[in-house]
């Protein structure tokens, strides 16, 4: 039994290691090549005109803009189905953000949620303890407010699960799929 395991495993270890390697020897998105070299001293000479001219800021500007023009990455580091299934279904902690590079956004989906859940649990526990009916009433507005908090971050993970899924939010990277 403890052989079979092993083969089992050996068996995977073996497949994944082919199937990494071979798409990395062989990308998805071919580049076909559009210029030709002339000489190198020529090409020297550019660059060194063109890196001199540039300021940092622009430089790493037509970089990002020539990587995502040329998809001059390893294809992507990120799947759109993972992403579009943490949207769906834990959108409203704003864990597809995080997943997706969006730290800002995923910071501000995840506060809003756990406030959200604070004031709806605070408020819905403090109603039910209280026996004064117009201290309820204020409570329960409490409650209500955390609840509408939650519905509106769910709509929005929801909202992007969608573009997610119509492409219309990406990673800078983009998505390897």
């Amino acid at each position: 039994m403890i052989k079979v395991i092993k083969l089992t495993a050996l068996a995977t270890f073996m497949f994944v290691a082919t199937v990494n390697t071979a798409n990395a020897a062989f990308p998805k998105d071919k580049v076909e090549a559009t210029s030709t070299v002339t000489t190198v001293s020529t090409i020297t000479n550019e660059a060194t005109t063109v890196v001199s001219t540039l300021t940092k800021a622009e430089a790493k500007k037509q970089a990002k803009e020539f990587k995502k023009a040329n998809n001059w990455y390893a294809g992507g580091s990120k799947s759109k189905i993972v992403a579009a299934l943490l949207a769906f279904f834990l959108g409203g902690l704003g864990i597809h953000s995080f997943y997706m590079g969006n730290k800002k956004k995923g910071l501000i989906q995840l506060g809003l949620s756990v406030l959200g859940f604070v004031l709806f649990f605070a408020g819905a526990a403090k109603a039910v303890t209280t026996t004064t009916a117009t201290a309820s009433v204020g409570i329960a507005g409490t409650a209500l407010i955390g609840l509408l908090l939650i519905l509106g971050v769910s709509i929005w993970a929801f909202v992007d699960f969608i573009r997610i899924l119509t492409g219309g939010l990406a990673p800078e990277e983009g998505f390897n799929d």
